[in-house]
């Protein structure tokens, strides 16, 4: 302790400690400290009064009256859509319905052809007049169905995707600029992520933890299978699925049980993502290859592709993404010292866009990134320290410096983002 008081110009002996700022104060002067702390408080709670004024005097009809005319004009559209496809189907009917006329006249025209030129030709068989008997009554049989409208029409109710709309909102780095909470970890521990929208699943020291958005409820399970190259969730299963550099591993989360996959072989792998129905899993090696294995099957072997339809003989997959039919990859060049992200057809691999990045290839750490709002994408650039913000369409949309270096991103929930360091996992609110 201070051996006088840590206001100016008082020479008293302290008399006990601030634990906030840690400076020593006589009693006099420790009660004028604390009551200009405590009067810090006015300001406050006027900004308070301040926002709960604001959020009182909100016209809810006012805030959303351009979302509801962006609704107004999608059904309008989706209306114009329905006609269209209704006229469609009725002029297709109605060149249905003709059709069968002109035929039936066509066939009709023949058979009074055939009897005229028997009657002049007085050239009647009793083999003519069965035929012709049959080909009267099948004509006739074919009007009645015409007659009455046997069509078979099959009408299927109007499936409408809950994702047709939603109301995400637009991500902007520079809303994550603040911490929303953190939990801390030592140097040591693994920084994949993964999350159901629910909770988010991180490695801390030697175990494996889940957690919500508060970071308060923890839920722990041993962890003693080795590094942890990549993790992912399958709603399918309902359970994480964690890979090792040889094994591949499923968590579920209720229970905290780990059991490994002994349906998948004993290979390098190193990064992993989820369909509804397919695990997919890419090898570590250089012309990695991506592995497709069923999840309603018990993760039974589907497909392999290799080189050069995953990448070339001199690249590697740093990490792969589902989302919609399409695969996200990930691609470092060892020869070029640099990585590429770029967007695949899942069941083809036919490549949609291609998007260099200014980013130093490392074989130290791999490259991940994560799906955000609107089908975008975000980078993790241990390298430089930066989060790389992607467009749909694979254009560079922003950068913003990162600290501590992020390792690993992942979304969670609606506007939640999950930042992955050595150190640290953190919590930013969009």
């Amino acid at each position: 302790m201070s051996n006088k008081c840590s206001f100016e110009a008082c020479e008293r002996v302290p008399h006990a400690l601030c634990h906030g700022c840690k400076s020593n104060f006589c009693r006099e002067h420790m009660f004028q400290h604390s009551l200009a702390t405590h009067l810090q408080l006015n300001p406050l709670i006027d900004q308070v009064n301040q926002i709960q004024d604001q959020l009182k005097g909100l016209d809810k009809m006012v805030i959303l009256q351009k979302s509801f005319q962006q609704l107004e004009e999608w059904r309008q559209k989706a209306h114009l859509a329905v006609d269209a496809y209704f006229t469609e189907k009725i002029q297709e009917l109605d060149a249905y319905a003709m059709e069968q006329m002109k035929q039936h006249e066509e066939e009709l025209l023949e058979i009074r052809t055939r009897i005229i030129t028997s009657m002049n030709e007085q050239d009647t068989t009793h083999e003519l007049i069965h035929l012709l008997t049959f080909k009267i009554q099948s004509l006739q049989r074919d009007i009645d169905r015409l007659t009455q409208n046997d069509f078979h029409l099959q009408t299927n109710p109007l499936v409408i995707d809950k994702n047709t709309i939603n109301y995400e909102q637009v991500f902007n780095l520079t809303n994550i600029l603040s911490v929303h909470r953190a939990i801390e970890r030592s140097g040591k521990s693994y920084t994949p992520l993964a999350t159901d929208n629910q909770v988010l699943l991180l490695h801390r020291q030697d175990s494996l933890v889940v957690t919500d958005e508060s970071l308060a409820t923890l839920k722990l399970a041993p962890w003693k299978f080795g590094p942890i190259y990549d993790m992912c969730y399958s709603s399918v299963l309902k359970q994480f699925i964690i890979i090792t550099e040889h094994e591949v591993f499923v968590l579920e989360s209720n229970t905290m049980v780990i059991c490994k996959v002994r349906s998948i072989p004993y290979q390098e792998w190193f990064s992993c993502t989820c369909s509804s129905t397919t695990l997919y899993l890419s090898t570590k090696v250089y012309s990695s290859s991506i592995v497709e294995f069923n999840l309603l099957r018990s993760m039974s072997f589907i497909k392999r592709w290799e080189s050069p339809d995953t990448c070339s003989r001199e690249e590697a997959i740093d990490g792969i993404f589902y989302n919609n039919d399409k695969l996200a990859i990930m691609i470092s060049n060892d020869q070029q010292r640099f990585a590429r992200l770029e967007l695949r057809a899942a069941t083809t691999l036919t490549r949609i866009w291609s998007m260099a990045l200014e980013i130093i290839y490392s074989e130290k750490q791999a490259y991940r990134f994560c799906l955000i709002n609107r089908d975008e994408w975000l980078v993790a650039d241990h390298a430089n320290s930066k989060l790389i913000h992607i467009t749909n369409d694979g254009k560079m949309k922003a950068i913003c410096e990162y600290h501590p270096t992020p390792c690993c991103a992942m979304k969670m929930g609606n506007n939640i983002l999950a930042v992955s360091t050595k150190s640290a996992v953190q919590l930013h609110k969009f």
